[in-house]
């Protein structure tokens, strides 16, 4: 497929002295500008795949191109293109924060003269400029947070790894970081690979995830499309008095559906649920049932997610 960033082949990691492989005969696709989602429980194999994109280890069979490239047989061609903020980089504390963002440069042997401007403006969109002086002891574990983020994004990347970017940062913090990933993506074509405990934040920003469980894909597809799957439907409606909520509840059940009665009101949850509401609205009239109000709501990929991974337990 034309365009792809990552492509992998049976991919598969074993390592000794473990009953099963860390990752698991997976394939999938990554396409230029998407921003995928990396979503699974705690050893599922996200950090494996991580490592074997980035070239860090190499698989046990199978194989992963990045930009069409084998990142431990061609890292120049592989990696010259990623930039990665992993989960515990270290920084030297007793330095400034500033320090530490120009010694990363040398090390990527960057000149810092041409990596600083830039450099300086991820840092003022994340709000960092103030603290860029400052000794990294002194920072508070959001500001370390942001400045991993400004040391991988020392130069413009075509592919972006984020693992767990918003770890120890507030709602504030999580959402301007969320707002510059996204500019990052439309603004520059950024392909995101974005692994996160917050699944809400997956769901808002990803394109497509990819669902891995015992180092198995599990589904690669949309947020809605998961949910959809997965997830449920269910419908709140309002009544103006207790009997009327037990004529509508009686009828769900005769639909085959599950429904929860309260004093004045009735959840009903089933599939397709909001195919039953013209239904429902003739059943209520006939039998002289007032309805205040009907809503639906849908399941969060949370939700799906747990189910997903239950189901596979």
């Amino acid at each position: 497929m034309s365009g792809d960033v990552v492509t992998a082949e049976g991919l598969t990691k074993r390592y000794r002295r473990s009953a099963r492989p860390a990752v698991d005969d997976v394939s999938f696709e990554i396409a230029q500008g998407e921003t995928i989602g990396l979503l699974g429980p705690n050893g599922a194999g996200k950090t494996t795949l991580i490592k074997m994109i980035c070239g860090v280890t190499a698989p046990t069979s199978g194989q992963v191109r990045v930009f069409g490239a084998d990142p431990v047989r061609q890292p120049v061609e592989a990696k010259s293109g990623i930039g990665a903020m992993h989960q515990s980089g270290p920084f030297d504390m007793m330095l400034p924060a500033l320090d530490n963002l120009r010694i990363a440069a040398r090390f990527r042997g960057l000149k810092w003269r041409d990596a600083r401007p830039w450099a300086l403006e991820v840092a003022d969109f994340l709000g960092l400029t103030d603290a860029l002086q400052r000794l990294c002891f002194q920072l508070s574990g959001g500001q370390r947070q942001r400045l991993q983020l400004v040391r991988a994004l020392l130069t413009i990347p075509r592919l972006l790894i984020l693992d767990e970017p918003s770890a120890g940062l507030d709602v504030a913090g999580r959402r301007q970081v969320e707002r510059f990933v996204t500019w990052l993506r439309e603004e520059h074509g950024v392909t995101i690979l974005w692994t996160s405990h917050h699944i809400d934040e997956l769901e808002r920003n990803s394109q497509r995830v990819l669902v891995i469980d015992r180092g198995r894909v599990l589904r690669f597809a949309k947020p809605r499309e998961i949910v959809e799957e997965f997830g449920s439907t269910h419908m709140l409606v309002t009544v103006e008095d207790p009997e009327a909520a037990r004529v509508v509840a009686a009828w769900a059940e005769k639909a085959g559906l599950t429904a929860t009665a309260a004093e004045f009101e009735v959840r009903v949850h089933g599939a397709k649920v909001r195919d039953v509401l013209p239904e429902l609205s003739r059943h209520c009239q006939d039998h002289g049932v007032a309805i205040s109000g009907v809503s639906t709501a849908s399941d969060s990929l949370e939700r799906a997610f747990l189910r997903m991974t239950e189901n596979e337990g």
